[in-house]
C-alpha cells in the first residue's frame, strides 16, 4: 500500500441534496495546494456509488464523467425511492495513478432549494462592493469576484435547514424570507472580508450587516409537506434545554 503525500480535499461544504423524479448532476471537485487549485481527475477507472439508507445500492461503481477536471455523475432517483436521510455518495477517484475514496452523506428530498441570490443582488444593496473585491478574488487574482461569498451564503442556508432537526426532505418550494436570509448572509460574508479599521465606513457596514442578518433569522419561515399549508414555522434550530441545575 502506497502512502499518500497529498492531502487532497473534496470541496463539498454541505451534504448532497438529491431530488426525486429529476435528473441532477452530482459533482466532486477536488482541491489541493496553496491556492486550492482544482486537482485533475483521471476519468478512466474513476467511479461513484450511491447507497440507500437500507444499505442497498441505487448506483454501484458507475463510471464518472470528468469535465474541466471535476468528476460528475447524473442521477435520477425514482419517485418510489425513500425520502430522507441515510443516503451515502461514495466517490472512488483516480489522481496521478492513485485512488482516493471520498464518502459524503446525502438526503433524498421532495424539492431541492436552489440559490436565489446572485452577485448582482449584492451590488444592488451595497454598490461599493464592486470596487472592493479582494485582490485574490478580483481581476488580478482568480477573477471570481464575490461569487465565493454568495456560494458560501447559500451553503450556510443548506446547513441551517439540516441543523433545524426538521425533515429537510419535505421542505416546500414556497417559503418566506429565504431570499432575504441568503442575501443578508452573503452581504455579511462580503463585508467582513474587506480590511477595515474601527470607525471606518466598512466597520459600520459590518455592524449593519450583522443586525440585518439577525432580522433575516427572525423572519425566516419554512413550510413542510407533512404540515398544513397554512403553517409557517420559524427557521431557528431546535431549542435544547439542559437538565435542572446545569447551564
Amino acid at each position: 500500500m502506497t502512502a499518500r503525500a497529498d492531502t487532497i480535499a473534496l470541496a463539498r461544504p454541505v451534504p448532497y441534496l438529491m431530488q426525486v423524479g429529476e435528473t441532477q448532476e452530482l459533482s466532486a471537485p477536488l482541491r489541493y495546494g496553496p491556492i486550492g487549485a482544482l486537482v485533475p481527475v483521471t476519468e478512466a477507472g474513476s467511479t461513484v456509488t450511491i447507497t440507500r439508507p437500507d444499505g442497498s445500492d441505487l448506483v454501484s461503481d458507475a463510471p464518472v464523467t470528468v469535465t474541466s477536471s471535476i468528476a460528475t455523475y447524473s442521477v435520477s432517483p425514482a419517485a418510489s425511492e425513500t425520502l430522507g436521510r441515510g443516503w451515502t455518495v461514495t466517490w472512488s477517484l483516480i489522481v496521478d495513478g492513485q485512488t482516493y475514496t471520498f464518502r459524503e452523506s446525502a438526503y433524498l428530498c421532495q424539492y431541492y432549494p436552489h440559490n436565489v441570490v446572485s452577485v448582482a443582488d449584492l451590488y444592488t444593496e451595497v454598490p461599493d462592493l464592486a470596487y472592493n473585491v479582494p485582490q485574490a478574488q478580483g481581476d488580478s487574482g482568480t477573477g471570481v469576484g464575490w461569487q465565493p461569498q454568495v456560494d458560501q451564503a447559500y451553503y450556510d442556508f443548506i446547513r441551517r435547514l439540516i441543523d433545524n432537526g426538521r425533515p429537510v426532505w419535505l421542505l416546500r418550494e414556497h417559503t418566506t424570507g429565504v431570499r432575504e436570509w441568503i442575501l443578508s448572509r452573503g452581504l455579511q460574508r462580503c463585508v467582513t472580508t474587506i480590511p477595515r479599521k474601527e470607525g471606518s465606513t466598512w466597520a459600520a457596514a459590518e455592524k449593519t450587516a450583522y443586525f440585518r442578518m439577525q432580522a433575516a433569522n427572525a423572519g425566516l419561515r419554512l413550510q413542510y409537506d407533512d404540515e398544513d399549508s397554512g403553517i409557517r414555522r420559524g427557521g431557528s434550530p431546535v431549542i435544547r434545554l439542559a437538565p435542572f441545575g446545569r447551564w
